[in-house]
């Protein structure tokens, strides 16, 4: 059943809701949504390397929460895990570089130590995800990574992988909803997309500068796709724009970001970092910068983008993650002077509050994490922390709103 005021989606495309194909739950805003959450922590079953969960957080269809666990070795790889909430059990989906290796891919050597993407769903009823190494890379972005990157779509019941494509950038975000799934890719900001109908890719390069890199972007259930271009003009200033693309990679509009570059190297910038669909079919996103923009699609035209303003009350801050907290009402954790908040955000009135995050006493914490909640309302917050020995280990905070 859908939630009150959620979209629908156009039956020719898929039968599945809005909110299964976005990934998301749509609930009302708690009574008072400006309590802070309740912080637990979820461990992450242990295996020799792994350090960190990128921002790859997902959710199927029965509200079970996926995660891509990244590891630091080089020549390594990456794994699909799965945890059932309501069982409290985590379960192994697979590791990247067996997969490569079954589908007859795999080269000799060859790494696959991130994945960094979202695990999101398609109107197919499977999971997309990327994979990437980062071997060999040159941070000023002169040099691609060894391996590049690797497409795939997983079952979600069986466990059955599928490879998709295999490209030389390091794919680093996917997103989609309805027939079509992008990846996005560095060095140069790369756009690919997947037809799931048709089983054909398409690529498109963006353009970015130097080493930059936005961590994530921006998709509706209408198959266009809301991408970062950075250019640096011939007095060597840079400047920002959104560039909306259809499915099949056909340009439609693009629209100044003034708020997305600060006054660091772009190196140094990460993009577009939170986002969260709502339950109208409006999409909102962050920059790393902590601004928040709104996302309008139009079935006639271009997409309406809107600045809203610094998503923490007191201005700039690093976003790491959003989500829907109601139909009107954004949440989420910003680092901002060497602590975590979490941020509540009313987008009619356009009011945040702010308060500190509590992040259980752990050490060297890192969060990212967007769109991601099970069942029962409660959302996933992910990264690392100190392990004890000197190094991280993966860190999966599970946050459940106040009654």
């Amino acid at each position: 059943m859908l939630a009150a005021g959620e979209k629908t989606v156009d039956p020719l495309q898929s039968s599945m809701s809005y909110a299964e194909l976005t990934g998301s739950l749509f609930t009302a805003a708690p009574a008072d949504p400006f309590r802070a959450p309740k912080v637990s922590e979820i461990r992450v079953p242990e295996f020799p390397g792994a350090t960190s969960i990128w921002g790859a957080t997902g959710r199927d269809a029965h509200g079970r929460i996926w995660f891509g666990v990244s590891v630091s070795r080089s020549r390594s790889s990456a794994r699909l895990m799965r945890y059932d909430p309501l069982a409290q059990r985590w379960s192994e989906r697979g590791v990247v570089t067996e997969q490569l290796k079954s589908a007859g891919l795999a080269r000799a050597d060859e790494g696959q130590a991130k994945i960094h993407s979202r695990i999101v769903p398609a109107g197919d009823g499977r999971l997309y995800f990327t994979s990437m190494d980062e071997e060999g890379e040159a941070e000023d972005g002169s040099a691609l990574p060894r391996w590049g990157g690797h497409l795939w779509r997983i079952d979600e019941e069986t466990g059955r992988w599928e490879h998709l494509l295999r490209c030389p950038e390091a794919l680093i975000a996917a997103s989609g909803a309805g027939r079509y799934v992008f990846a996005w890719g560095y060095w140069g900001h790369v756009l690919y997309s997947y037809d799931t109908v048709e089983a054909k890719v398409r690529r498109a390069a963006v353009g970015s500068v130097g080493g930059h890199i936005s961590r994530n972007f921006v998709t509706d259930a209408a198959g266009h796709a809301w991408v970062p271009r950075v250019v640096r003009a011939g007095d060597g200033s840079l400047s920002a724009s959104l560039v909306e693309y259809d499915g099949t990679l056909r340009e439609i509009q693009a629209t100044p970001l003034e708020f997305y570059l600060g006054k660091g190297s772009p190196e140094g910038n990460h993009g577009i970092t939170g986002l969260a669909w709502l339950p109208d079919g409006k999409v909102a996103f962050t920059t790393a910068r902590g601004y928040l923009y709104l996302i309008s699609p139009r079935r006639d035209g271009p997409a309406d983008v809107t600045p809203m303003g610094w998503l923490h009350p007191d201005g700039e801050s690093y976003a790491s993650s959003l989500f829907a907290y109601g139909g009107t009402v954004l949440a989420g954790v910003v680092a901002r002077q060497n602590r975590f908040d979490w941020v509540v955000y009313e987008l009619r009135s356009r009011i945040g509050l702010a308060q500190p995050l509590d992040t259980l006493g752990l050490r060297n914490v890192l969060l990212y994490g967007s769109v991601s909640r099970d069942n029962a309302g409660r959302m996933y917050v992910v990264g690392w922390a100190a392990n004890g020995r000197g190094g991280q280990r993966p860190l999966v905070l599970q946050l459940t709103p106040p009654a």
